[in-house]
């Protein structure tokens, strides 16, 4: 079940995307859910779990920037779009993760091609692989969305979660949480879903990244550690983030810089 948030405050513009985006979900098992109000929005999260929540920033009372800041505080996997009229992106947009910055302008064909490319995304991700963790006496199924970075430990490997990730498996920063596969093995099952080698020791998720040069990097939750990237990986791990930049383009096609 895929439940997607669509939240515009006109009515004419909610049915007009409702019908257009229709064409990508015939066939599967979609509920959509209209707002015309983004703290009514915010009032059905602790609910139901969205897979997709498209956003208009132009509206009354909360613009769609304020509400896609509270959104990321209560879930910070949901794949946000942003669907509006004029406004073009601000830096403070790239904080939340938009996964897409759609204008209602663009042409049918234009607006078609990056509706594809967003539910192709959603269905991905619902897809994704899952991997089998420990941790105290618990057992963990983590997707790859969970995982900031995976380090290598002895002959196996220990993964550091997300915020988010961590009070949805009810984990303290200090637990630890281990993942009975080998790290070579790790990415090459994770490196489909943006994940990066840089180090012998290490694989990280591209996107969680905040920080990075050619030598080295920092992790969104785990800003005070400095990741190193070899010299050996660092080709590879370029090739990777490119490819991670331009899959989960925002805007007109273009890369994320």
């Amino acid at each position: 079940m895929f439940d997607i948030a669509i939240c515009d405050d006109s009515e004419l513009d909610r049915i007009l995307l409702r019908d257009r985006i229709s064409k990508f979900i015939v066939g599967k098992d979609v509920r959509l859910h209209e707002y015309a109000a983004g703290k009514d929005l915010l009032n059905d999260i602790g609910t139901i779990r969205f897979s997709m929540i498209i956003l208009d920033i132009q509206m009354e009372e909360m613009d769609g920037s304020e509400a896609a800041e509270r959104i990321r505080d209560l879930d910070d996997n949901v794949i946000l779009i942003f669907y509006t009229g004029t406004t073009d992106p601000s830096p403070k947009s790239f904080l939340v993760q938009p996964y897409r910055y759609i204008k209602k302008s663009m042409t049918d064909r234009e607006q078609n091609l990056y509706w594809e490319q967003c539910f192709k995304r959603m269905f991905e991700l619902q897809a994704a692989v899952t991997l089998f963790a420990k941790s105290d006496q618990k057992k963990l199924f983590l997707k790859p969305e969970d995982i900031v970075y995976i380090e290598k430990r002895n002959k196996t490997t220990q993964a550091y979660l997300t915020e988010y990730a961590m009070k949805k498996f009810d984990c303290l920063p200090e637990t630890e949480i281990r993942i009975p596969q080998h790290l070579e093995e790790l990415y090459e099952l994770l490196k489909p879903y943006g994940f990066g080698h840089p180090h012998d020791s290490y694989i990280i998720n591209f996107k969680y990244l905040m920080f990075c040069t050619n030598t080295e990097l920092k992790l969104e939750g785990y800003d005070q550690l400095i990741f190193k990237i070899t010299r050996t990986k660092r080709v590879e791990f370029n090739k990777m983030k490119l490819l991670f930049m331009t899959n989960n383009c925002l805007y007109g096609g273009k890369g994320m810089q």
